[in-house]
């Protein structure tokens, strides 16, 4: 069977191997010391290995055992690539790990790497959608046990792991190839541009390819009784609104409205001028893109994860209960 080199792949603790559309990732054998070569912006302490900050780089940290007979990628990578469902994966741990995930056939490695090696700024609430499904493992055996079922055994013998982020990629996968979310959301090209918003540094950037994100699922969603050039010419405002309220519920009053309005004025200036206006804080434009995390998670039928309380930050924004400077 073909082996690949995987690279930059973070393992949830204590977990050995996952499977996603029949591609296998295990482990190399000293995972522990790529693991501490990668980047790393905090201390951690209590976890299956102690984190240090560090700069970091690429480092391989796994291999995937490739089937003999691959399917075709459901998103829409380039025909001529010669991509595979390989691909769908790579991205998906890539978004639910915040590093850039690839895999490179034997010596590829000796050419330069382009993804960046650096931990994503963003997506930290879409790591959090993913489902949390613990189990008691095994040390020696890899039996698999439930809470339920390790009452009254040892636990010494036994590592709790996380089996969610194998089945949330399966289950993620599965959703976009149905021919139900294929016909509401097209091909899914939006995904690749929440990719490049997620790893995104600068946080103008960030939040223009979200905004492009929200306009993007606006057209999919009233494709059916407007034409493009209809799409085009709906302002920014009633975009916005109909985002909140499809996707997060928001009714729109006119406090709301206002503040709308200010927000689309932001972004409006920041492409014409490249600087958004003094009346929009920089937590603003981190809510949006946070937001927008939400937005993704509900599309691909997912929990979404309200951890930084984006939506009550969004509810304070609407109320315009807010002063000049005021951080949200």
């Amino acid at each position: 069977m073909k082996k690949l080199a995987v690279y930059n792949l973070e393992f949830p603790p204590n977990v050995r191997d996952m499977t996603m559309c029949g591609y296998r990732f295990s482990r190399i054998e000293n995972y522990d010391e790529a693991f501490s070569k990668l980047a790393h912006r905090i201390t951690v302490s209590g976890g299956e290995f102690p984190i240090i900050p560090t700069t970091g780089s690429h480092q391989q940290t796994a291999f995937v055992e490739v089937p003999e007979t691959e399917e075709d990628p459901v998103l829409p990578w380039d025909k001529k690539g010669g991509y595979t469902k390989l691909q769908d994966v790579l991205l998906f741990l890539t978004l639910f790990t915040g590093r850039n995930v690839f895999a490179l056939n034997p010596g590829e490695e000796k050419y330069p790497l382009r993804p960046d090696p650096r931990e994503h700024v963003y997506g930290g609430q879409f790591h959090l959608s993913a489902r949390r499904i613990e189990r008691w493992c095994n040390k020696e055996t890899g039996e698999l046990l439930t809470e339920k079922e390790v009452q009254g055994k040892a636990v010494w013998n036994y590592d709790l792991i996380d089996l969610g982020l194998e089945q949330t990629i399966n289950q993620v996968i599965e959703t976009i190839a149905s021919p139900k979310w294929q016909t509401t959301y097209s091909d899914g090209y939006f995904i690749f541009l929440f990719r490049q918003a997620m790893r995104e540094h600068d946080i103008e950037p960030a939040f223009l390819l979200c905004w492009t994100i929200w306009e993007h699922l606006f057209a999919l969603q009233n494709k059916e009784w407007l034409d493009d050039a209809s799409i085009e010419q709906t302002n920014g405002e009633k975009k916005f609104a109909f985002i909140l309220n499809k996707y997060l519920l928001i009714s729109i009053d006119d406090a709301a409205r206002k503040e709308i309005k200010r927000m689309t004025k932001a972004r409006n200036r920041l492409v014409h001028f490249g600087k958004k206006p003094d009346n929009v804080e920089i937590e603003e434009l981190r809510m949006f893109i946070r937001l927008t995390e939400q937005v993704v998670a509900i599309v691909l039928n997912l929990e979404p994860s309200n951890v930084f309380n984006s939506i009550d930050h969004l509810h304070q924004l609407l109320k315009g209960n807010r002063t000049p400077g005021q951080s949200i």
